[in-house]
């Protein structure tokens, strides 16, 4: 923009309309950032298309891929070109690659042409007057304020041709925008989501961590069940072809034809065969998933010192097994050990670690409940974090106040835990709820303590209506078109192809 700075003594108090954006920005600022990202991307695609400059730098025609068999090419002064070109100016201030703005101008150039597309078939196009006005109306066209013949007639036949039939598209995507897009919700739909706003709650949160569980109970686990966590040193041969085929190789290992580490560097089929079939330590446990057959399994792990097993069936074929040494209890005072124990019990008895953290998370509920909430955590040894205002957003709905919003690891994965929000919001507030086993990914058990609700607030409720009302609901369906679009079998992409021959001069 150009013009003149305001002295410092010039400048104007806010009007109620500066204020009323300063407050929706405080309010959801993710939302509002957002919002304008995304009208900006919309006014390319549907309102800057008549300014549009031609891209430069690639001359020929090039094929992108296509809409209902329509190609959708790249050329010099194309739609495509330049879509590129206003990608590229957004890129000043919106860290895009290179790869990026073009997919970005390619995606909108699909867009159009399926638009065009459904337009077409639907029946409708515009008036040859009501064009010929549009075109009458731009800028380039225009002396004292009106309409100059003779401008327009310095243009060529083929250039006049071409700038009335993208006028008319121009009109058609407008057209679809105004009636597809841009459809207003009824007054009573954006109250009723509006009032979604409230309830609110701020909350106190206690986690326990699935690491809290201690290297005792691993050592006490591990010593309830000795068989388990063995030491096992074996070599391994892998025959996929056959039981026959395998058994004529176990047999010229032990009448000594071939060294158990020669056969398995020339016939094994596994990753340790570069190694001489060598695959180091293990726990006896690994081997369950290797060898289904308990039976089979066990003779494995009683293998002497340098005897071989028998052909022991595989899900993946036939092995040959020999002990590099006896198993062994294992050191469960190495840690190397005791992660490993670790790790098995969170991928295959994961309850085991949970009962014990439930068991930890009621004591201190229980003494939350007597007491102070942050004293009963200090005590039990973890910590605390606290969140809010929180409505009912399951699913981080953009409408509304997100949980991630709050950006703490501990609430990862939380928007899509029933559990969680029905547990957050059915609790009493100033009371502790019970242990919450979060779901997911999220290693964490939580107890949580609603310090506050908000039941009716006009400000909160009009702010999500206001939202909802205008850009949000204009933002979600042109998000859900463009989706169907670019998810329909009528697309063909051959974007990347096409995208990296450019760049790489082949």
């Amino acid at each position: 923009m150009s013009g003149k700075k305001s002295e410092k003594h010039n400048v104007k108090p806010a009007t109620p309309e500066a204020t009323e954006f300063e407050r929706r920005f405080k309010q959801h600022p993710f939302v509002f950032i957002g919002t304008v990202i995304v009208l900006i991307i919309v006014i390319i695609a549907f309102v800057l298309v008549p300014a549009i400059v031609p891209g430069e730098g690639v001359s020929t025609q090039l094929d992108f891929g296509s809409w209902d068999k329509k190609p959708i090419t790249y050329s010099s002064g194309g739609f495509f070109a330049g879509m590129r070109e206003q990608y590229s100016r957004l890129a000043q201030y919106y860290q895009m690659s290179e790869y990026q703005i073009w997919r970005n101008a390619f995606e909108s150039t699909v867009v159009r042409t399926a638009v065009l597309d459904i337009m077409d078939k639907s029946g409708y196009s515009p008036s040859k007057n009501f064009v010929d006005k549009r075109v009458a109306m731009l800028p380039q066209f225009q002396e004292n304020g009106r309409f100059s013949a003779i401008k327009y007639n310095k243009l060529d036949a083929a250039s006049r041709m071409k700038l009335w039939q993208d006028m008319s598209n121009d009109i058609i995507v407008e057209r679809y925008h105004d009636d597809v897009v841009t459809i207003k919700s009824p007054d009573t739909e954006a109250d009723f989501l509006g009032r979604m706003a409230v309830p609110q709650r701020r909350f106190r949160l206690a986690a326990f961590p699935y690491s809290m569980y201690p290297d005792e109970e691993l050592v006490v686990y591990a010593g309830n069940n000795p068989n388990m966590f063995k030491t096992v040193y074996l070599s391994q041969i892998t025959i996929s072809e056959g039981e026959r085929e395998a058994q004529a190789i176990l047999d010229k290992i032990r009448s000594n034809e071939i060294s158990f580490e020669d056969a398995a560097r020339t016939q094994s089929e596994d990753t340790y065969s570069d190694r001489g079939g060598d695959t180091g330590a293990r726990m006896t446990y690994e081997l369950s998933m290797e060898i289904p057959d308990e039976q089979q399994r066990q003779s494995v792990i009683n293998l002497a010192k340098g005897e071989t097993s028998n052909v022991i069936k595989l899900p993946s074929g036939w092995g040959i097994y020999r002990a590099n040494e006896p198993a062994r209890p294992s050191d469960l005072q190495d840690a190397s050990t005791l992660e490993k124990i670790r790790s098995f019990l969170m991928e295959n008895e994961r309850g085991v670690i949970e009962d014990w953290l439930i068991s930890r998370a009621e004591n201190f509920a229980q003494a939350a409940r007597s007491g102070d909430f942050e004293s009963a955590a200090a005590r039990a040894g973890v910590s605390v974090e606290t969140f809010g205002g929180l409505p009912i957003n399951y699913g981080d709905s953009a409408l509304f106040t997100t949980v991630s919003s709050f950006q703490l690891p501990v609430l990862n994965g939380v928007s899509v835990d029933e559990n969680f929000w029905r547990t957050a919001f059915s609790i009493p507030v100033g009371e502790p709820s019970e242990p919450i086993v979060l779901s997911g990914n999220n290693d964490n058990i939580v107890i949580l303590y609603a310090d506050q609700e908000v039941i009716d607030d006009d400000s909160l409720i009009e702010s999500s209506k206001t939202t909802f009302s205008g850009s949000w609901l204009e933002n979600q369906t042109q998000r859900n078109i463009t989706t169907s679009i670019l998810t329909s079998k009528k697309f063909e992409d051959r974007f990347l192809n096409t995208y990296f021959r450019l760049f790489s001069g082949s």
